[in-house]
């Protein structure tokens, strides 16, 4: 009699499902598999082993993109906030410079005042003492100022004439300057509220930044506590299936010794007997047990799933 060899159910890959009890082995991930009424387990080989190592891989590799992202957003950060900054440097330095031009154009303009006062404090003095020689001069008694407008239209009407001109070409003037006083003012006034406006804008973008940094951190530390939790929860899962292995071993090794010690008694009686039977007793079990090798070794073979 050939001695039979007991094949476990073979194939490549996972099975997709095994009998309470069935073993299976996975000949292209070297794995073992044992059927539950959960489903199938797998209870050794590369393919269970190896998890551990994927899922640490798998962390390094989240930690990897995960410091490549942080830097990617740190180096983008840093360049808008240079950006910023000397954005920030240009509208400082161009509201300086318009306060400075400001300042000088009112303070130029303040000296053409001034001077243009003196020498209008000048003509109206030399002014007055015309009008006083004017009226010193006249034999009239002009006590009222219509009586002395009277006189002065009728003495000197050519200077009244000029005094009059210039006294309206100097209104048109100062209502010129006026009016470009006011332009001006009003000018500046929309620059600086435009710099404001920008500020503010500028403020905004650098929050929005702070904010996008604080939920990008947020993501990452939830993608790691995941990965953790994965972690966990595969090292659970390898801790009960060695568990449960253990207990078939046990559970096993108690039927072995069952079996043994049943055997251990059969010979025992075997050896009560007489020789001749015994012999033909044995040669029977030996006929008989051949009969059911030979059934068996038909179907011995657990078979490809």
């Amino acid at each position: 009699m050939a001695n039979p060899i007991l094949k476990v159910k073979r194939g490549s890959g996972t099975p997709v499902s095994l009998q309470v009890g069935e073993i299976a082995f996975d000949t292209a991930n070297k794995s073992f598999f044992i059927g539950t009424a959960e489903g199938v387990l797998p209870i050794a080989g590369e393919h269970v082993f190896a998890k551990k190592t994927f899922v640490s891989d798998a962390v390094a590799a989240e930690g990897v993109l995960r410091a490549a992202g942080d830097s990617t957003l740190t180096s983008s950060l840093n360049s808008e906030i240079s950006r910023a900054q000397s954005a920030e440097g240009v509208i400082s330095a161009g509201l300086a410079q318009e306060l400075l031009d400001r300042a000088a154009a009112i303070t130029t303009e303040a000296s053409a005042r001034v001077s243009g006062d003196s020498a209008l404090e000048g003509k109206i003095t030399v002014e007055k003492g015309r009008i006083d020689a004017i009226l010193s001069a006249s034999g009239a008694n002009s006590d009222t100022f219509a009586e002395i407008v009277t006189l002065i239209n009728s003495v000197d009407a050519t200077n009244d004439t000029a005094f009059a001109g210039y006294v309206t070409s100097n209104n048109a003037a100062l209502a010129t300057e006026v009016t470009n006083r006011t332009s001006a003012d009003t000018a500046l006034g929309g620059r600086i509220d435009g710099v404001e406006t920008a500020a503010t804008a500028l403020t905004g973008r650098v929050s929005a930044a702070e904010q996008d940094i604080l939920d990008e951190v947020s993501d990452r530390q939830s993608a790691i506590s995941g990965v953790q939790a994965n972690v966990d929860s595969e090292a659970s899962t390898r801790a009960a299936a060695i568990t449960s292995v253990q207990s078939s071993v046990t559970s096993e090794a108690s039927t072995r010794a069952t079996a043994d010690t049943s055997l251990g008694n059969r010979i025992t009686t075997l050896e009560n007997v007489s020789s001749a039977s015994r012999l033909t007793d044995l040669e029977s079990d030996v006929a008989d047990h051949e009969s059911r090798i030979s059934a068996l070794e038909t179907v011995i073979d657990g078979g490809s799933y």
